[in-house]
């Protein structure tokens, strides 16, 4: 999830595009709401509803070949505004470890708004646009490697499917960014419910830039636990191009609260 300094995951040439195209053309059949969002990278449609709140706190752990990066807490925070709109603020609190040196700070704040521009009932289509800000609140943050240096801007596109017994998301768009490579973005995330309370997800995500292309592979669960409480986790690894502050390892444990 990291770069040279840390930041979301905003992964995402030939072979993915094709790919893509596939799971879209299959998606044309029969759209559910699959569980993208939190625990995994790869987001979805779906909004909290008119009035509601998604509140994910969670604890992060990131390993590049830079070192350690760990997150404590992670707050990401949405707001149902209307049946289709969903506001969200995610700001992390990170602390690094880099040759046996501590450092600790706010990291890389996302202001993003979700809005669901298309969503048929008879069909169970839905699909989605996530525009997300990244900047940092301390400059000082950015020199310890806690932070991305400059502006990003994510602009994607989320789509939810059904196929037999799996749900699919899928995700795409371009991650613009102030400083460094701008990149291209790509996930997926297959899903299937054991039971009402329980679903297993596995997610592969690709970015692609100038500097390379990484691919990661996530598995994750979401287990309800009640009065509207659900635990999350996932871990995963990324693998491709020795780019600076390619992920080896990723986990990620939380929360999620629905009120």
């Amino acid at each position: 999830m990291q770069n040279s300094t840390p930041h979301r995951l905003i992964p995402g040439a030939g072979a993915v595009q094709r790919c893509l195209l596939g799971l879209f053309i299959l998606m044309m059949g029969a759209l559910c709401q699959a569980q993208g969002g939190p625990p995994m990278v790869t987001d979805d449609p779906d909004t909290p509803g008119d009035g509601n709140w998604e509140i994910n706190l969670a604890s992060l752990a990131q390993r590049s070949r830079d070192g350690w990066l760990f997150t404590l807490p992670d707050v990401d925070i949405n707001y149902g505004w209307g049946e289709r709109l969903q506001l969200k603020l995610d700001t992390p609190w990170n602390e690094r470890r880099e040759n046996g040196v501590w450092t600790s700070g706010s990291g890389t704040t996302l202001i993003g708004v979700k809005w669901r521009f298309f969503d048929d009932e008879i069909s169970n289509l839905a699909v989605s646009t996530y525009p997300q800000l990244g900047l940092h609140l301390d400059s000082a943050t950015v020199a310890r490697g806690l932070a991305d240096p400059g502006r990003s801007v994510f602009l994607p596109v989320e789509a939810s499917a059904r196929l037999g017994p799996l749900d699919i998301d899928v995700e795409g768009g371009r991650n613009l960014q102030q400083l460094g490579d701008s990149q291209w973005v790509a996930g997926v995330i297959l899903a299937h419910r054991f039971s009402p309370g329980f679903q297993m997800m596995f997610e592969a995500r690709e970015h692609w830039s100038s500097a390379g292309a990484a691919t990661l592979l996530n598995v994750g669960g979401h287990v309800e636990l009640g009065g509207g409480l659900a635990l999350l986790a996932a871990a995963g690894r990324e693998a491709g191009a020795a780019e600076p502050g390619r992920l080896s390892t990723l986990a990620y444990l939380g929360i999620q609260i629905r009120r």
